[in-house]
C-alpha cells in the first residue's frame, strides 16, 4: 500500500503545483495557445444575432443551471448546460419610442435581490439599447418549462435621458444635451455589482457612442416589478494619445474610431469595475470610493498609422466581452475578447495573431492587473472556431459536464470552419470547459466556488 500511495501523492502535488503556478514568481505567461470548445448552441439567423451570455447557477441542483443570452433584435434566449433551448423571449413593447425597435445588448445575473416584502429572488438583467431601458426577469428555480418572468417596471426610467456635450463641456453634466431615443446614444454594455455592505444591487451601464459609464441602483417596486435610479457616472476623454476618438471613416478602418465602452464587469470580491473602451483599453473604477483611474491599465494596439500605436499590446481593437473568474485564495482572472478587424464587409484590418483571441490578466485586489496569457478557441471535433467575440461569461463552479467550471463565448461567425473569411452570416454560443484553458495557460481552478458568496 505504501508503494501505491507515494506515486499518487506525487501526482496530486504536481497537479496542485500546476494550478498554483501563477501565484509564484516563477510563473511565465503563455500566449497564443489553442483550445477547442466542448459544445455549441444552434446557430441564430436574422433577426436574432448572438451577443452576450450570462450563467446562472441553480441553488440546489446544478444540472438545472441556465444560460441567458442576448440576441439583439431577437430578444433573449435561455439555454441549459447542454446548449439546448429552454425559453425564447421576444423583445417586448416599445416603451420609450414607438418608432425604434428594442434591441437587447448585454445580460448579467443578480443573485439574492431583495424585494419590498423582504424576500429574495435571482434575476437576469439586460440592456435594451433600442429603447434605452434596463430589462429585468425573475428566475424561478422550480421551473418546469419557462423559468423567466419579465418584472421590468411598466414605465421604466431611462438610464441615459441626456448625453454629454462633447464639443464644448463633455465633463459638465449641467451642459448635457437632450437625448432622444432615436439618436441611439442609449444604454449599451452592462454588468451587475452587488454592494456587500448595503446589500443593494447596481447596474453598471455604458452609453453607446459616448465616453461615459453610469451606475444605477435596481429599485424594487411594491407590485414586484423592478426599476432603476442613476447614482453617479464617470466621464472619459474623447481623444487618446493624440488620436481623436470621434474620427469616422467608412472606407478606411485605420481612420475609423469610436469613444464608446461596451464590455464591463464588476469584480465582486474587490469592488472594482473593469470597463472596456473598445478602441482604447481597459479602465478601472473603484466602486467603493467611486474613484476611477486617469488612464487605462492596459491599452489596445491602436493603429500603426495613428499617434496611438501600441505594438507591445496583445489586444487588437475592438476590445469586448470582459468577465471575471474567481479562483481560490483571492486569485482571480480578468478575461477579455480581442476581436481585431479581420472580418466583416469591405476593407478589413488584419492583425494576427491578436485577432479573434482572448487575453487573461491576473487580478490581485486593488493592484494593477498583470498579463497572464492569451488563447484562441479554434476549430475541432466538428465545432468551428470562435471569431469576433462580442460577449463572454465564465464561472468557476463545478457543473455537470464541466467539473472545473465553464467559459461561454459568443461566436460572431458560426459554421465558418476555416476560421478567417467571416463568410457565414450567422452566430451562436460556444461552451468551453475551463480546465482546457487552465491547462494550456497554467491557471488555477476553483470548483467549489459559490457565486452567491464570492
Amino acid at each position: 500500500m505504501r508503494l501505491l500511495l507515494a506515486p499518487v501523492l506525487a501526482i496530486l502535488l504536481l497537479l496542485t503545483a500546476c494550478n498554483d503556478d501563477n501565484n509564484n514568481e516563477s510563473f511565465t505567461p503563455q500566449f497564443n495557445q489553442s483550445v477547442t470548445a466542448n459544445l455549441e448552441t444552434g446557430n441564430l439567423g436574422d433577426p436574432s444575432d448572438a451577443d452576450d451570455p450570462a450563467i446562472w447557477v441553480h441553488p440546489t441542483d446544478k444540472s438545472r443551471s441556465l444560460i441567458a443570452t442576448s440576441v439583439k433584435d431577437g430578444g433573449l434566449r435561455v439555454y441549459n448546460l447542454q446548449g439546448a433551448l429552454v425559453q425564447s423571449i421576444d423583445v417586448g413593447p416599445r416603451v420609450h419610442d414607438a418608432k425604434v425597435k428594442s434591441r437587447f445588448n448585454n445580460v448579467d445575473v443578480a443573485y439574492g435581490f431583495k424585494q419590498v416584502n423582504n424576500t429574495t429572488v435571482d434575476l437576469f438583467v439586460a440592456s435594451d439599447r433600442g429603447q434605452d431601458t434596463v430589462k429585468v426577469w425573475r428566475i424561478d428555480p422550480n421551473y418546469t418549462t419557462a423559468p423567466l418572468t419579465d418584472i421590468t417596471a411598466a414605465a421604466p426610467a431611462r438610464p441615459f435621458p441626456t448625453r454629454p456635450n462633447r464639443d464644448t463641456r463633455p465633463n459638465d453634466s449641467a451642459a448635457d444635451l437632450a437625448n432622444p431615443v432615436d439618436l441611439q446614444h442609449t444604454i449599451y454594455g452592462m454588468a451587475i455589482w452587488r454592494d456587500a455592505v448595503s446589500g443593494k444591487h447596481f447596474v453598471l451601464g455604458t452609453q453607446r457612442t459616448e465616453s461615459r459609464v453610469g451606475q444605477f441602483e435596481l429599485i424594487p417596486q411594491a407590485d414586484g416589478a423592478v426599476d432603476i435610479k442613476m447614482v453617479r457616472d464617470w466621464r472619459y476623454p474623447y481623444s487618446y494619445r493624440g488620436q481623436s476618438l470621434t474620427e469616422e471613416n467608412d472606407d478606411d478602418p485605420r481612420k475609423d474610431w469610436n469613444p464608446q465602452f461596451e464590455g464591463i464587469v464588476a469584480d465582486q470580491r474587490n469592488d472594482m469595475a473593469y470597463a472596456g473602451q473598445e478602441d482604447v483599453g481597459i479602465w478601472r473604477i473603484n466602486l467603493r470610493s467611486g474613484v476611477a483611474d486617469n488612464q487605462p491599465f492596459y491599452s489596445t494596439r491602436g493603429v500603426n498609422t495613428s499617434s496611438f500605436y501600441n505594438p507591445d499590446s496583445r489586444i487588437a481593437r475592438d476590445l469586448e466581452g470582459l468577465t471575471v473568474f474567481y479562483g481560490r485564495d483571492g486569485r482571480n482572472y480578468l478575461l477579455t475578447s480581442s476581436q481585431g478587424g479581420a472580418h466583416g464587409d469591405g476593407v478589413t484590418l488584419l492583425d494576427p495573431p491578436y485577432d479573434d483571441s482572448f487575453v487573461v490578466f491576473q487580478l490581485r485586489g486593488d493592484q494593477v492587473p498583470e498579463l497572464a496569457g492569451s488563447f484562441k478557441i479554434v476549430a475541432g471535433a466538428g465545432i468551428d472556431a470562435v471569431q469576433e467575440c462580442d460577449g463572454a461569461d465564465v464561472i468557476a463552479t463545478a457543473l455537470p459536464g464541466f467539473p472545473n467550471g465553464l467559459f461561454i463565448t459568443q461566436d460572431g461567425y458560426d459554421n465558418d470552419l476555416n476560421g478567417l473569411d467571416g463568410a457565414v452570416g450567422s452566430s451562436n454560443f460556444k461552451f468551453t470547459a475551463w480546465e482546457r484553458i487552465a491547462t494550456v495557460l497554467g491557471l488555477a481552478t476553483n470548483p467549489n466556488f459559490d457565486p452567491r458568496n464570492p
